[in-house]
C-alpha cells in the first residue's frame, strides 16, 4: 500500500497511457484481416503519421538514456553526431524513399528482405536477407528492453527483472492485436511526447546548471576540453557512434518499413520535411545532456554513462515531481515506439522470408494462417530478446547499438541502397556483399573487444560491403 501511495502519479499516467494503446490496437485489429493490411495497414497513411512514427521509432532509449548520457565522457564534441545523423535522415526521405517506394508496389514486397529477394530475383538473397535482418533485431531489441528496464526501474522502484517482465508483456501484447496500422498509430502519439520531453529536459537541466553561462563556467573548470568540438576522441566516438546508428536510415527495415504504408506521393513529400525536422530538434536537445549534467552533479554520481539520464530524472530531481513523471511517459514511448516496429519486421521476416518459403504455395492459402504465424514469431521473438535482457552482455547499449548498425550498413547500403541505382541486378554481388560485409563487421567487433585493434566496425564493413558490391556488379557486366 505505501508503494502505491508513493507513486500514485506514477501510476496514474501510466494508465492513462495504457488506455490509449488499447485503444489503437482495437482500431488496429480492424485492418489485421489479411496480410497486406496487418504489415502495411493496407498502404494507406498520411504523411503526418508516418513522419512521427519513422522520427519515434528511431529515437528509442537508446537514443534518450544511452546516447544523451555518453558526452558525460566525450563532451560538446559529441554533439557533432547530430549533425551526421540529420544529414542521414534527410537522405533516407529524399534520395532512397522515392526510388523505393514505387518499387515497393511494383514488386507487391511486404519485407525488406522480400523485396531484395525480388529486386536480385533470388531466392538465397532473400534468405539471406532475411536471416540478418531477423539476427540484428533480436540484438537491437535487448538493448531496447534494457534501456525501457532501466526507465521503470528508477521511476516505479521496482526490481529489473519485473521491468523487464513488464516492458516486453505490454509491447508484445498491442502488436499482437493492432498489427502495423497499431503500431504507426501509437508511435505517432509517441513521437510527440518524445519531442516536448527532449526540449523540456534540455531547458530544466539549462536551468538547474545556471543557463549557458553558468553551465560552459562550470566545464571549464573541471576540464577545458569538454567544451571544446576539437577533442578528438569525441569526435572520433561521435563519428563512428552517428555512422553505425545513423545509417539505419537509410537501410534499417524497422525504418524502411514505414514507407510501406504511405497513401501516395503527396504523404511521401508532407514526410520528408517533418520527419528530418523533428529529428534534428531532438538531438539538439538530447546528445549535450551528458556533459551539462556535470554542472549539477557529483563526479562520482553515477557508475556509468547510460545512468546519466535516468539519475537526474530520479535522485537528481532535476524535472521536479510532476514534470519527471511525465518525462517517465516520454522514456516509456521511447522504447514502446521501436521496440513494436522492430518486433513486427522480425516476426514478419521470419515467417515470411526464412520459413514460408519452404513450403509450397496455393493460390488460395488462407491469409489468417499468415498473420496467426507472424503473431507467434512476435512472441517468441519478444520472449527470446527480454530473456537476453537480463544477462551482464546486454548492459552496454551504445554498443550493441553500433554493432547492428554496422552490420546493417555493410549488408544493405550497397545491396539496398546502391542496387536502387545499379542498372543490371546481379543477384551473386548481393549474397557477396552481404556475406563479406557480415565477417568484416563481426571479425573487428570481436578484435577490438579482444583488444588487438581499435578500430570502429562499421568503417571497414561499410568499405568492403560497398567495394564487393561494385566490384562485382561491374565485372558481372563486362562478362555480360
Amino acid at each position: 500500500m505505501t508503494w502505491i501511495v508513493d507513486h500514485w502519479l506514477q501510476l496514474a499516467l501510466i494508465g492513462v497511457y495504457f488506455v490509449m494503446l488499447a485503444h489503437h490496437a482495437r482500431a488496429g485489429r480492424r485492418q489485421s484481416g489479411s496480410v497486406d493490411g496487418y504489415l502495411v495497414a493496407g498502404r494507406n497513411l498520411g504523411g503526418v503519421v508516418i513522419a512521427l512514427s519513422f522520427y519515434a521509432t528511431f529515437m528509442s532509449t537508446n537514443t534518450f538514456i544511452g546516447a544523451a548520457g555518453k558526452s558525460w565522457d566525450h563532451g560538446i564534441s559529441w554533439c557533432v553526431g547530430g549533425v551526421v545523423l540529420t544529414g542521414l535522415a534527410c537522405g533516407s526521405w529524399l534520395v532512397v524513399a522515392p526510388r523505393f517506394v514505387p518499387l515497393t508496389r511494383e514488386y507487391g514486397s511486404l519485407t525488406v528482405a522480400d523485396f531484395l529477394g525480388t529486386h536480385y530475383r533470388s531466392t538465397v538473397v532473400r534468405r539471406l536477407a532475411g536471416g540478418i535482418v531477423a539476427f540484428s533485431s533480436v540484438l537491437y531489441l535487448i538493448a531496447i528492453y534494457r534501456g525501457a528496464s532501466l526507465a521503470i526501474e528508477v521511476f516505479l522502484d521496482l526490481p529489473y527483472v519485473g521491468c523487464v517482465i513488464v516492458a516486453a508483456g505490454v509491447v508484445t501484447a498491442y502488436t499482437l492485436i493492432g498489427g502495423f496500422q497499431s503500431v504507426v498509430m501509437t508511435d505517432a502519439v509517441q513521437g510527440v511526447l518524445m519531442l516536448i520531453g527532449a526540449v523540456a529536459l534540455f531547458v530544466a537541466l539549462l536551468t538547474a546548471g545556471g543557463g549557458v553561462g553558468g553551465v560552459l563556467g562550470r566545464l571549464e573548470d573541471a576540464d577545458p576540453a569538454l567544451t571544446t568540438l576539437s577533442n578528438a576522441d569525441g569526435l572520433g566516438a561521435a563519428l563512428a557512434y552517428s555512422v553505425a546508428v545513423g545509417v539505419k536510415y537509410l537501410v534499417e527495415p524497422r525504418q524502411l518499413s514505414r514507407f510501406y504504408g504511405l497513401r501516395d506521393r503527396a504523404a511521401l513529400k508532407t514526410a520528408a520535411w517533418i520527419a528530418p525536422l523533428a529529428i534534428l530538434v531532438s538531438y539538439c536537445c538530447l546528445l549535450p545532456l551528458g556533459v551539462m549534467a556535470r554542472s549539477v552533479l557529483e563526479p562520482d554520481a553515477i557508475a556509468g554513462t547510460d545512468q546519466v539520464v535516468p539519475y537526474l530524472l530520479g535522485p537528481g530531481d532535476v524535472l521536479g515531481p510532476v514534470v519527471g513523471t511525465l518525462f517517465l511517459l516520454v522514456l516509456l514511448s521511447a522504447a514502446m515506439s521501436s521496440i513494436d516496429s522492430v518486433l513486427l519486421v522480425a516476426a514478419s521476416t521470419i515467417s515470411r522470408d526464412l520459413f514460408r518459403l519452404a513450403q509450397t504455395r496455393r493460390p488460395d492459402e488462407d491469409t489468417r494462417d499468415e498473420v496467426r504465424r507472424t503473431r507467434v514469431w512476435i512472441v517468441v521473438v519478444s520472449l527470446t530478446a527480454a530473456a537476453a535482457a537480463l544477462l551482464p552482455l546486454s548492459r552496454d547499449i551504445i554498443r550493441m547499438t553500433k554493432f547492428s548498425g554496422s552490420l546493417y550498413g555493410a549488408c544493405f547500403l550497397p545491396a539496398l541502397v546502391a542496387g536502387l541505382f545499379v542498372r543490371r541486378r546481379v543477384a551473386a554481388a548481393a549474397v557477396a556483399t552481404m556475406v563479406v560485409g557480415s565477417v568484416c563487421v563481426i571479425g573487428v567487433f570481436v578484435l577490438r573487444e579482444t583488444g588487438v585493434v581499435s578500430l570502429q566496425e562499421v568503417y571497414p564493413g561499410i568499405a568492403a560491403g560497398i567495394l564487393v558490391f561494385l566490384v562485382w556488379t561491374r565485372l558481372s557486366v563486362r562478362r555480360r
